[in-house]
């Protein structure tokens, strides 16, 4: 099946020239899968009679999405192009012009859905009925709750991933958000702010007052947007004007986002050209070294050996949604946790960073449940989605480390049981910790039976937490959410 084809502006003997943007998210399974669907059900109310039809495409080998999306060229303003792109980053995936898509984007889309497992062509009038089909037969709960006039909701965690880049002026009560991709300059923008120690996300009314994009970024002036509240209630004010700094502040041209990832840094004797290479960690291979922050322009490699300022580096990187980089880079400091590297990318490099990053920013809290128990798992599970959390289970501490290792950047939270077949919750907590790979992994511990000693035990190997499983689902999951809130403000100094 090959992609849509397209005719040029203005063919002639042609009543209508198409646009076509290929919407591809990976990993597409549990709450991504959820996500995809989302964005999908939502291209209507993002795109209105632009939107000509939809064709999703599906290969269950490598779990990877495609939606094809067709617009009616004549007319298409650029509004509706900024916001399938930004709604879709948001979503987890990357939303890429067919026509000028980079060549390595063509071969990955033509390679995994040219012949996909599973397809459907949807005309826009039709989407709702056939897409909750589409996605329940890849996997999609039945049971989820789904809508014809579906709305895409910015949510965001008031201190959590990508706040960086966040400023606020009280004054005007204007959010200020560091981002590669923005929506409309008009929209209005469903937002949710999940506010430390709050029970609920807060929902706010807010419109988009202002763009910059990345050609008009420069130092202390970030590319991203700015978002007018209308009406915040009192305690979400004095909760962004606690966790944000003030409009005006100075900050960097490209914000930096706290990743967790490990990495190699091959001594120079070793190869001709050093290398720093950034990527997934496997269960037979997890470094000690590993990248902490990370920018459009540098970023900071947590190691024990870096080598002198000045050392040009071959810098590989392999992220969250699937890009894999490669840049010339430089050593430009050296302290006594490690060194910061700037690297040079050129313009489709530098798209293809910007839009990791923003899924970087974007993702919510997402948390790992292993117990070897199925139905504590499940309502362990059911409880922190009702916090908010995506979650991924596992049935022992085996797989349990599998799914850290493909899920390295993107975890927040564990929580694990401790007696269990195989290797015991103390073990698995210890191997984590022992790699440290997950410095920022809030990690507790669940028992039925607190035996004496136990806790100082945990806690030595590396748990954050310990709970009694006696307290239920609901409070251990608003404990586990506490102990990552609490690690987080002590992460930032708070």
């Amino acid at each position: 099946m090959a992609l849509h084809s397209q005719d040029g502006p203005g063919s002639p003997g042609d009543p209508m020239h198409t646009v076509e943007y290929v919407c591809v998210f990976v990993k597409a399974s549990g709450d991504r899968l959820r996500a995809a669907e989302r964005l999908v059900l939502a291209l209507p109310q993002l795109l209105g009679a632009a939107l000509l039809d939809c064709e999703l495409r599906f290969k269950d080998e490598v779990k990877l999405l495609g939606a094809f999306v067709h617009l009616e060229g004549e007319g298409l303003e650029k509004a509706q192009r900024d916001r399938l792109v930004f709604w879709t980053a948001r979503a987890g995936g990357r939303a890429m012009a067919s026509e000028g898509m980079a060549p390595e984007d063509r071969t990955k889309v033509d390679t995994h859905l040219s012949r996909p497992s599973r397809a459907v062509a949807v005309p826009a009038a039709e989407l709702f009925g056939t897409v909750g089909r589409f996605f329940t037969e890849l996997g999609a709960p039945p049971d989820r709750r789904r809508s014809a006039s579906e709305r895409p909701v910015l949510v965001m965690d008031v201190g959590g991933p990508g706040w960086d880049g966040v400023r606020f002026d009280p004054g005007e009560r204007r959010l200020f958000v560091a981002a590669p991709f923005a929506p409309p300059v008009g929209d209005e923008v469903p937002l949710f702010l999940r506010v430390p120690r709050a029970e609920r996300p807060v929902p706010v009314r807010a419109t988009v007052a202002e763009v910059r994009s990345t050609a008009a970024a420069g130092p202390g002036s970030p590319a991203g947007y700015t978002l007018r509240l209308e009406d915040p209630p009192a305690t979400l004010l004095e909760a962004l004007s606690r966790s944000a700094p003030p409009a005006g502040h100075d900050s960097r041209a490209a914000p930096r986002f706290h990743v967790n990832a490990p990495v190699k840094v091959i001594p120079r004797e070793a190869a001709p050209t050093p290398h720093a290479r950034i990527e997934y960690a496997t269960e037979q291979e997890l470094a000690a070294d590993f990248i902490e922050n990370l920018s459009q322009g540098g970023a900071f490699v947590r190691t024990s050996s870096p080598p002198p300022v000045g050392t040009p580096l071959d810098l590989e990187l392999k992220l969250p949604n699937g890009a894999d980089l490669r840049a010339p880079a430089t050593v430009a400091f050296v302290n006594a946790n490690g060194m910061g590297v700037r690297f040079r990318l050129d313009p489709e490099a530098e798209a293809v960073l910007s839009n990791a990053i923003a899924h970087i920013s974007a993702r919510p809290r997402r948390a790992l449940v292993v117990d070897d128990d199925e139905m504590v798992c499940r309502m362990m599970s059911d409880a922190l989605r009702d916090r908010g959390f995506e979650v991924l289970t596992a049935g022992n501490a085996t797989d349990g480390l599998s799914a850290l290792s493909e899920e390295l950047l993107a975890l927040d939270l564990l929580l694990t049981d401790v007696v269990m077949p195989g290797m015991n919750g103390e073990d698995f907590v210890r191997v984590i910790r022992k790699h440290g790979g997950e410095l920022d992994l809030a990690i507790v511990c669940v028992t039925g039976s607190l035996a004496e000693g136990m806790e100082a035990r945990l806690e030595a190997a590396g748990a954050d937490a310990v709970l009694d499983k006696s307290l239920g689902p609901e409070l251990i999951a608003q404990a586990a959410d506490a102990v990552l809130e609490r690690k987080r403000l002590v992460a930032q100094g708070g």
